[in-house]
C-alpha cells in the first residue's frame, strides 16, 4: 500500500515538558530537495520531523527538557540539503531579581541558543552554526534568534536574518562548507527577506515600535547596503511618509515586491527604485496599540505557480485576545490586488508539493500567556486548485473601534481591505454625529479613486458594490468613538 503523502494530518503533541510563553503551534514545514520527506520543525516541544518521525530533539545543543516556541518560520533549502534556524532553551528557567523592595521573575537565558541546522538527505541532522548566551549580557538578555533563512548557491551560503533579542541582530551570512559566519549589517532587527537581482530586500522586525520601519536593500556584490525609511503615499498625493510598525513577511511577483508591516503593505519597484506605501489591513480597536494584522509574521510563504500565498494571523501578542478580530486570513497575492482565500485559524508553516499546499495551524496566536506549550495544532492539506478561486467563506471584519483621530491609523486612514472576488460588499458603521467619511479606492498599479459620502448620526450601512479593489476610509473631524465593520460575501 502506497503510504500517504499527508503523513502528520492532524498531527498533535499535548504531553510536551516545555514551559514557557505561548500557546501557539509553531509547526514549520519543508520537502528535503533530496529524499522529498516532509520535514517539520516543531518549535515548541523542539523536536524535528522526517516524514512523521523524530529525528532530532537538539540534543546536540543542550540538556533536556528543551524547548523552542516562538520561533520566526527560519527555512531553506540548497540542492542537496534543507536548513532550519531559530532558537532553543534547553532547559528552560526561570530567575528571581530583587527590585524596589518587590521579587521579579524573568525568564533565565543562559541556557538559550540561536541556531542554524542542516539536514542530509538520510535524516541526519548536523548543527550548521549556534550561538549560546555569554556573561557579555544580562542573564534575562538574549542574542539574538534567527528569524529567516536564504540560501544562495553561487556563493554556497546561507544569509540569515537576526531580529528577535538583545544584542548581535541584523543580517549574516555563514557558509555551508566553511561554517564560518560574517556580521554583515549590524545593529538593526532584519526579519524577513527576499533576493531579487543579486540584492536582498528585506524586512525590519521593530517589536516595540522604537524603529522607523525601513526597507534593508543589500547589495550581495559589493557589500554595500541602504535602508528606505520614506515611502510614497498614493493616497495623498504621493506625499512623502515614515510609519513605526512591526515588519512581517516580504514577496517578489512580476519583477516587483511587496513588503507587510502591521497595516501596511509597501509595493516595491527595484528597477525604478520606487517605495509605495498603502494602508492593507489597518485595523484599529482600543484593546491594542498594535493592528491587528501583520501579515506573514512568525509565518513562512510559498510561492505556487509563481504567486505568493502567506497568512495572516490575529491579535500579536494581545495580553488579552480582542473580541473583534480573532480568526486568521489566508492570502494570495496577486499582481494587482491581493485576495483573501479564507478565515482560518493562526498558521504559521506552508509548504508544497504541487498537489497540495500543508499548513501547519493552530487554535491559538503568539499571545502572550503564560503556559504549558500544550496548544492544539496539526497539519493539513489543501489542494492546490482551491487556491485559485473565489474567497471560500463570508467575512466580517471590524475595523474600527474607538476614538477617531485623523492623526492615527496610516495618516488618518484606516481599513485597507481586499475586495477581490467577493460580490456583496458592505461597510457597517456608526458615527455619533453626522459627519463625512472618504473613501478610498486602490490597486498596486492604478490611481487612487477617492469619494466622499455622509455618515448620519447612528448606524450607517454603505454600499461597497461598486468597488473591486482595495479601501481605506479617512475622517477629517475627531470622534469619541467611531464603530466601523466590513461584511464581505
Amino acid at each position: 500500500m502506497e503510504k500517504p503523502k499527508l503523513v502528520l494530518k492532524e498531527f498533535v503533541q499535548h504531553n510536551e515538558v516545555a514551559l514557557g510563553h505561548h500557546q501557539f503551534r509553531s509547526l514549520y514545514i519543508g520537502f528535503h530537495p533530496m529524499s522529498k520527506n516532509m520535514i517539520v520543525h516543531d518549535g515548541h516541544a523542539a523536536k524535528v520531523y522526517s516524514n512523521g518521525e523524530v529525528i532530532y530533539r537538539y540534543e546536540k545543543l543542550g540538556r533536556a527538557p528543551r524547548v523552542a516556541g516562538d520561533t520566526h518560520a527560519a527555512l531553506t533549502w540548497s540542492k542537496d540539503l534543507l536548513f532550519i534556524g531559530g532558537w532553543l532553551k534547553a532547559p528552560p528557567g526561570m530567575i528571581e531579581v530583587a527590585q524596589y523592595e518587590r521579587i521579579l521573575k524573568y525568564q533565565d537565558m543562559r541556557n538559550k541558543y540561536s541556531h542554524i541546522h542542516a539536514i542530509y538527505d538520510n535524516d541526519k541532522v548536523e548543527v550548521l552554526w549556534s550561538r549560546k548566551w555569554d556573561d557579555k549580557i544580562p542573564p534575562n538578555n538574549w542574542y539574538g534568534e534567527v528569524t529567516d533563512l536564504l540560501y544562495d548557491e553561487h556563493e554556497d551560503s546561507v544569509y540569515f536574518s537576526r531580529a528577535d533579542g538583545h544584542a548581535e541582530l541584523g543580517l549574516w551570512k555563514v557558509g555551508v562548507s566553511t561554517r564560518d559566519a560574517e556580521f554583515i549589517v549590524k545593529n538593526r532587527t532584519v526579519y524577513k527577506m527576499e533576493m531579487k537581482d543579486d540584492k536582498i530586500f528585506a524586512t525590519i522586525f521593530n517589536p516595540i515600535h522604537t524603529d522607523i520601519s525601513s526597507i534593508l536593500v543589500y547589495n550581495t556584490l559589493n557589500g554595500e547596503h541602504k535602508f528606505v525609511e520614506s515611502f510614497d503615499f498614493p493616497l495623498d498625493n504621493n506625499k512623502k511618509i515614515q510609519i513605526r510598525r512591526v515588519g512581517g513577511q516580504i514577496v517578489q511577483i512580476q519583477n516587483k515586491l511587496i513588503a507587510f508591516y502591521g497595516g501596511a503593505l509597501i509595493h516595491i519597484d527595484p528597477q525604478k527604485d520606487i517605495y509605495k506605501l498603502y494602508p492593507f489591513l489597518e485595523i484599529r480597536n482600543p484593546e491594542s496599540e498594535r493592528p491587528s494584522y501583520i501579515p506573514g509574521f512568525r509565518a513562512q510563504k510559498v510561492y505556487i505557480m509563481g504567486i505568493p500565498i502567506i497568512p495572516a494571523n490575529p491579535a500579536e501578542d494581545l495580553r488579552d485576545m480582542s473580541a473583534r478580530t480573532t480568526f486568521g486570513l489566508l492570502l494570495r497575492i496577486d499582481p494587482v490586488v491581493p485576495q483573501i482565500i479564507s478565515e482560518s485559524g493562526a498558521v504559521f508553516g506552508m509548504a508544497h508539493d504541487g498537489e497540495n499546499l500543508y499548513v501547519g495551524a493552530s487554535y491559538a496566536n503568539h499571545t502572550g500567556v503564560y503556559t504549558y506549550r500544550s496548544g492544539d495544532g496539526g497539519i493539513f492539506a489543501i489542494p492546490v486548485k482551491e487556491l485559485f478561486k473565489k474567497p471560500w467563506n463570508p467575512i466580517r471584519m471590524w475595523i474600527h473601534d474607538g476614538a477617531y483621530s485623523p492623526t492615527a491609523g496610516i495618516d488618518g486612514w484606516f481599513g485597507g481591505i481586499p475586495l477581490k472576488g467577493f460580490s456583496e460588499k458592505k461597510l457597517r458603521v456608526y458615527s455619533p454625529k453626522s459627519t463625512k467619511i472618504r473613501v478610498a479606492e486602490y490597486s498596486l498599479f492604478s490611481k487612487v479613486r477617492e469619494d466622499s459620502l455622509t455618515l448620519n448620526t447612528g448606524w450607517n450601512m454603505i454600499n461597497l458594490n461598486d468597488y473591486y479593489d482595495m479601501v481605506a476610509f479617512k475622517l477629517d473631524e475627531n470622534l469619541d468613538l467611531l464603530q466601523a465593520e466590513i461584511i464581505l460575501e
